[in-house]
């Protein structure tokens, strides 16, 4: 397995500039993979996609052989971590398949900057993964390879439901594959410490600041009563936001800034007083997830929004191995607030490939990982007899490589967001209460968010635009500005970037 770093790609940039920026090379073909490319050969079988057709110079019938690759190279950033068995993960996947994998693991944190380097580079990993946020902007820029007849002829297709397939559409194409089903975030607290302070789970707004109070005041270990990776993702957020939502978003149908929304008011207004009053960590702007889980874990922190599902029991194990009686509980959205469901995520193919190399990844690495059998069990559930034990009637994850006393909850993809059912009922994992419990929150409570369709004006100025956002928010937030300095500020800016031809944009559909 290689091990991709900063340095290494950093040392490769310098010498070939930025990464999307440099794009213009797009389309040239790239030495990013070592795959074999696939070809045609004569035949009087049917197609892989079950219809015939006549060559040019004979009637015969021609099948598509799509070869597979010698080699793949795959770039994640979450997932199984080293520690608890990515090389044992490697070996099985070369064994199954007969594929080398060069699997390179890089920090969460700093994924997107190490992809936009590979690019720079020219070391562009086959296979890796984009968010809503930068997936329409890799499209427009030929980042990523258009997948749609690939997949349209799969027998993945008639498998994946409609509005899932909707949600990872672009113009019409689909230039990769959703990673999983929709999942959102719910808010977690310390019931534990509900009960030393005597209070019930809150319901509105002046409850739940009230229980931050109580727990900041009351609870003699609380450092901070709230903690958040960041101010600018909403779902973090929600009893602050109150429905209100900082990114470009679409509302009645209509693509808006929601920065320039009346509710951001309130929203900001919200986020400003609790951070003067030490409700929220004071290093909430610089936070990451993996810190906030730390705060959890070491039992100085008292509410946590995150993860709904199998994150439910990770976040309760991890608390529990420091802190046995300690509780935590879902709670359901405060009145005027709501959860979001997460915006699809989605596996894409490097689109300097060409034709034939990109249906072989698409075929011996997508395919495989949700062929229903095999490939998905080894993507969700990893290695027999080190992940995971297979039962007469189900799978369980077994204790990690790391920590004993900490159960595995996934590989690379969760048993609970799966985009095509297992095939043998006995390769699912049984459902935990506690975890179900946060999906019927998410449904009763979660509304759902639009893929951002491509806009060129938007795709030039998004890392300008979400870095005035997070300095509007950061400094409204921390008192440096009011909220109407802050949203006059922010307009001012936006405007002159050219936030107006964005939504112009967005909305000409």
């Amino acid at each position: 397995m290689k091990m991709l770093t900063r340095k290494e790609i950093l040392k490769a940039a310098a010498v070939t500039g930025s990464g999307l920026a440099a794009m213009g090379l797009v389309g040239c073909s790239s030495s990013g993979s070592s795959s074999e490319s696939a070809s045609s050969e004569t035949s009087t079988e049917e197609t892989s996609t079950g219809e015939t057709t006549a060559s040019e110079s004979t009637e015969e019938v021609a099948e598509t052989v799509v070869e597979k690759p010698e080699k793949i190279s795959w770039m994640v950033h979450d997932g199984l971590s080293e520690e608890n068995g990515t090389d044992q993960w490697v070996e099985e996947f070369e064994s199954l398949t007969g594929i080398d994998m060069d699997l390179q693991v890089v920090s969460n944190n700093e994924y997107y900057e190490l992809l936009e380097l590979a690019f720079a580079s020219d070391e562009v990993p086959d296979v890796f993964d984009l968010d809503a946020d930068h997936y329409g902007t890799y499209a427009s820029k030929g980042a990523i390879a258009d997948l749609t007849e690939l997949l349209q002829n799969s027998e993945m297709y008639e498998k994946l439901d409609e509005e899932l397939l909707s949600a990872f559409e672009m113009g019409g194409k689909y230039y990769g594959l959703a990673r999983a089903t929709a999942g959102g975030s719910v808010t977690y607290a310390r019931q534990d410490w509900l009960d030393r302070v005597g209070m019930d789970i809150p319901t509105t707004y002046d409850e739940f600041i009230d229980m931050l109070r109580a727990f900041r005041d009351e609870i003699e270990e609380c450092v901070v009563p709230l903690t958040a990776a960041g101010l600018t993702t909403p779902t973090y957020l929600p009893e602050f936001l109150q429905g209100a939502n900082m990114n470009i978003t679409k509302v009645d149908g209509v693509w808006v800034d929601g920065m320039l929304e009346d509710n951001m008011v309130t929203a900001l207004g919200n986020l400003q007083s609790a951070y003067a009053e030490g409700l929220i960590d004071m290093e909430i702007v610089t936070n990451s997830t993996s810190n906030c889980r730390d705060q959890l874990y070491a039992g100085t922190v008292g509410v946590f929004n995150y993860w709904n599902g199998t994150w439910y029991t990770r976040l309760k194990q991890g608390l529990a191995e420091n802190f046995p009686d300690a509780e935590l509980v879902a709670i359901p959205a405060i009145e005027g607030s709501n959860y979001l469901y997460q915006t699809i995520s989605v596996w894409c193919i490097n689109g300097q490939l060409d034709d034939d190399t990109v249906a072989s990844l698409f075929k011996y690495f997508l395919e495989y990982m949700n062929d229903g059998g095999e490939g998905q069990k080894l993507f969700c559930y990893g290695v027999e007899g080190v992940h995971y034990e297979q039962g007469d009637e189900n799978i369980t994850y077994l204790q990690t490589l790391s920590d004993p006393n900490t159960t595995l909850a996934k590989v690379w993809t969760s048993p609970d967001t799966q985009i095509i059912p297992f095939t043998d009922a006995k390769d699912q994992v049984a459902l935990d209460e506690d975890e179900e419990y946060t999906r019927e929150l998410l449904a009763q409570y979660a509304v759902a968010q639009s893929m951002m369709p491509i806009s060129e004006t938007y795709t030039k100025i998004s890392s300008d635009l979400t870095l005035l956002k997070e300095e509007t928010m950061a400094k409204v937030v921390m008192g440096d500005m009011t909220v109407e300095e802050g949203l006059a500020y922010y307009r001012e800016n936006a405007e002159a970037l050219g936030i107006e031809q964005v939504l112009e944009e967005l909305n000409a559909g």
